[in-house]
């Protein structure tokens, strides 16, 4: 059957048909969002229940209305924190690391092999991980089985071997033209998903338990694994398989990654630069989810589940109902992406200050107002990256991005964990436990300079502006 002769295949069978890997996107995206903040309110619990002090409610963490004027608690919080802070870096460190290496191979390999063996991988490991977590939470088992649990999920590639198969279906699967629609619509259900997953996060575990809550999340990795086995059709036809038929973990299967950074090409200083600042913003956005737990569960604030859930859904959707709206009024303003990711660039800093210094649930909640826009600059700089480079490179950034998303993911447990467990040990400061969000802000001024410097290059150089974003991918 020839690749170009969809219409003639079945229903079942036909990868153009209008409900393909929107079902995967949303219940993907939903099970992963869900997990990690569950996953880091249960080892804070852990890390409290191994404390020797226990609060003898469960109101909050902090231990009851009574908590904020006994500063005996409020001084035996602080070696929970440390230890949760050293339990959740375990745990991510374990899930990310060999994510990201297996990211860089199963990627290309999709290319010959087709799109759905690699979603399957991804949906299998990630329901064995679901399912060690249930069983060491039913056996009490000892936290460094969680870490195994998350190393099985990182062994199948995660979430960006995952985003990447997504990706690579609806360029498979759409033309030019509507490629855009493709990609809006799978972007707006991954924010759907996110946001009730998110919103519903805390009455689960305040209603149900963490136990229910794990089960929801196995159910829907292997509803996912079903959907894809029976009913998501291949996208590449006629794979095409070499005689070789090297294994996914051949050398041969990252040489188009190492190409985005080797080859040989105008301007390639600003791709590295480029580059570097979508590090700084990813690792300013990471570190809101990787501390938010600890610091709102953390004195004054002594939030519940449920007021985390309302918290993380409020922030996901501010920020993808800014990113979709700002980066419109930029397009219709004229401005390209550099002048783009700068605009977003002083939201995430008034962001990040304005967090740094929240005592409050009405500050907490005001900040994702101060933070809307700031998902703007990482859209632009992937559009500004695009346009750099060739139309068959294009699979292999898709990879390198996925790849670097989970490294910064990786980076800012490693990073911000030990800091934060440090600043509020250390640090005597009122605001000592914001230090890191703060430090963040600072770094994030590095990207206003250092665009202004590019932007004055690439004028310079060209004459003219580039467009916001190219015609043929507009925001995704």
């Amino acid at each position: 059957m020839s690749p170009r002769q969809p219409s003639t295949l079945p229903w079942l069978k036909n990868p153009r048909r209008a409900i393909t890997v929107e079902v995967v996107i949303f219940l993907y995206i939903a099970a992963v969002l869900l997990e990690n903040p569950i996953m880091q309110q249960y080892l804070y619990e852990r890390a409290r229940m191994d404390s020797p002090f226990k609060n003898d409610t469960n109101e909050t963490v902090c231990g009851g209305p009574k908590y904020l004027n006994d500063t005996k608690r409020a001084a035996s919080d602080v070696p929970i924190q440390q230890k949760a802070s050293k339990y959740i870096l375990g745990v991510n460190l374990a899930l990310t690391l060999p994510a990201v290496v297996m990211a860089c191979f199963l990627g290309p390999w999709s290319d010959t092999r087709g799109r759905k063996p690699l979603m399957i991988i991804v949906s299998v490991t990630a329901s064995l991980d679901a399912a060690v977590v249930l069983i060491t939470m039913y056996m009490k088992w000892p936290v460094y089985v969680f870490m195994i649990a998350s190393g099985i999920g990182g062994l199948g590639g995660y979430y960006p071997t995952m985003v990447a198969a997504l990706l690579a279906y609806a360029a498979d699967t759409t033309s030019p033209e509507s490629r855009a629609i493709k990609l809006g619509i799978l972007e707006a259900l991954a924010f759907l998903g996110g946001t009730l997953s998110q919103f519903a996060s805390g009455f689960w575990v305040e209603n149900l338990g963490y136990t229910a809550t794990f089960w929801m999340i196995l159910s829907f990795h292997v509803l996912n694994l079903l959907y894809i086995i029976f009913l998501l059709p291949e996208s590449l036809l006629t794979p095409s398989v070499p005689k070789r038929k090297p294994c996914c973990l051949s050398f041969e299967n990252i040489k188009p990654v190492i190409t985005v950074y080797t080859k040989k090409r105008k301007g390639r200083w600003i791709l590295f630069t480029l580059l570097l600042l979508s590090v700084i913003f990813l690792l300013a956005q990471f570190i809101i989810t990787t501390l938010v737990v600890l610091y709102t569960k953390n004195s004054p604030l002594c939030w519940t589940a449920t007021l985390i859930g309302y918290y993380l859904g409020t922030l996901l959707f501010s920020k993808a109902f800014g990113a979709v709206v700002g980066i419109w009024a930029c397009s219709k303003l004229k401005l390209s992406n550099y002048s783009s990711a700068q605009f977003g660039t002083v939201f995430l800093i008034g962001n990040l200050v304005m967090l740094g210094f929240s005592k409050t649930t009405l500050l907490m909640f005001l900040s994702c107002i101060v933070g809307v826009f700031s998902g703007i600059p990482r859209p632009c700089l992937g559009a500004q990256l695009s346009q750099m480079i060739d139309q068959e490179e294009q699979g292999a950034l898709f990879s390198v991005f996925a790849s670097l998303e989970s490294l910064c993911n990786f980076s800012s447990q490693l990073i911000f964990n030990p800091l934060y467990a440090w600043s509020i040990e250390a640090v005597h400061w009122e605001y000592a436990a914001g230090l890191p969000f703060m430090i963040n802000a600072g770094l994030a001024i590095i990207p206003l300079v250092l665009l202004s410097v590019i932007k004055h290059y690439a004028d310079k150089s060209t004459g003219e502006r580039e467009p916001l974003l190219p015609k043929e991918d507009p925001v995704a």
